[in-house]
């Protein structure tokens, strides 16, 4: 485990589902299989990240749990690991490896089924398997307070490596399930993750009223990784995203005025996005 320095801007990685996707293999249920079956593939979107000088790069393990690898050939164990040596394999010394844990695919009772220790368990065994072998964990893209909640505490129970954690927002600065900035703040950092912020469901426009009271609730470094506007499907099935690399970078630059030190995409966005975003911070190299 490399430490980690979240006192200058960093840059985190971009999209991997939507890169695979746009290169061929279309989205389906165990789609992480592919760290297995085209290692190659993954490998490929993590050097155009790491070559566009991305410090953070981020395991494609987002939809790897015991709860949504159920029937697949292979076990989480050898996902879990495949997805690590693919990122390892495409990084350079200086880069950190993250984990990457989304959330469980079920909704938590009452809403659902699926139980506080279910997911506590589920959670902590991707991290069991991988906390020896990357510098951080980030949960992303949660929209239930009470669900990222039991991954935090299943990293802090498992291992003492950095955790960062993100929701995903609506443009009415609420997730899906009602959870707003204030407590989303408050019980976040409570629970004492190393950073806290915001990815997904938006783009960065659209994103900056919840960024700007994320950075004036919160003292912790903050994350923002938003999508690249919003998507297009075409007929022939291929998506396009509204918003250029260029202009992406160009809206972002609000977040690094209100001091946000972690930067990022998520869906839609892509190298050159990651490369423009540090061309716009460091214009003289």
């Amino acid at each position: 485990m490399k430490k980690i320095d979240l006192s200058r801007l960093c840059f985190f990685d971009g999209a991997m589902g939507t890169r695979l996707f746009e290169m061929g293999y279309p989205f389906g249920p165990r789609f992480e299989e592919i760290n297995l079956t085209h290692p190659e593939a993954v490998r490929e979107v993590h050097r155009s990240y790491v070559d566009a000088g991305a410090d953070f790069i981020t395991t494609n393990t987002f939809a790897i749990n015991p709860l949504k690898m159920a029937g697949s050939r292979y076990t989480v164990r050898e996902l879990v690991k495949a997805a690590i040596l693919n990122a390892k394999e495409a990084s350079r010394e200086q880069n950190y490896i993250v984990l990457d844990i989304g959330p469980s695919g079920k909704m938590l009772e009452p809403y659902g089924d699926l139980t506080i220790e279910e997911a506590y368990e589920s959670f902590k065994e991707i991290i069991a398997i991988a906390k020896d072998d990357v510098d951080a964990i980030l949960f992303e893209t949660f929209m239930d307070l009470d669900e990222i909640k039991a991954g935090i505490q299943a990293a802090k129970d498992t291992c003492d490596l950095p955790i960062f954690a993100t929701m995903t927002f609506e443009s009415r600065g609420r997730t899906l399930m009602g959870v707003d900035v204030e407590t989303m703040v408050e019980q976040l950092e409570a629970m004492g993750v190393d950073a806290l912020g915001v990815n997904c469901s938006l783009g960065p426009v659209e994103l900056l009223s919840v960024v700007k009271e994320l950075t004036e609730r919160s003292k912790l470094p903050i994350l923002v990784q938003p999508n690249a506007g919003l998507p297009h499907v075409h007929p022939d099935g291929s998506l396009h995203y509204d918003i250029t690399p260029e202009a992406f970078a160009e809206a972002v630059q609000p977040f690094l005025q209100l001091g946000v030190r972690m930067i990022g995409g998520c869906c839609g966005t892509d190298a050159e996005t990651i490369r423009e975003l540090k061309k716009r911070a460091y214009p003289n190299g």
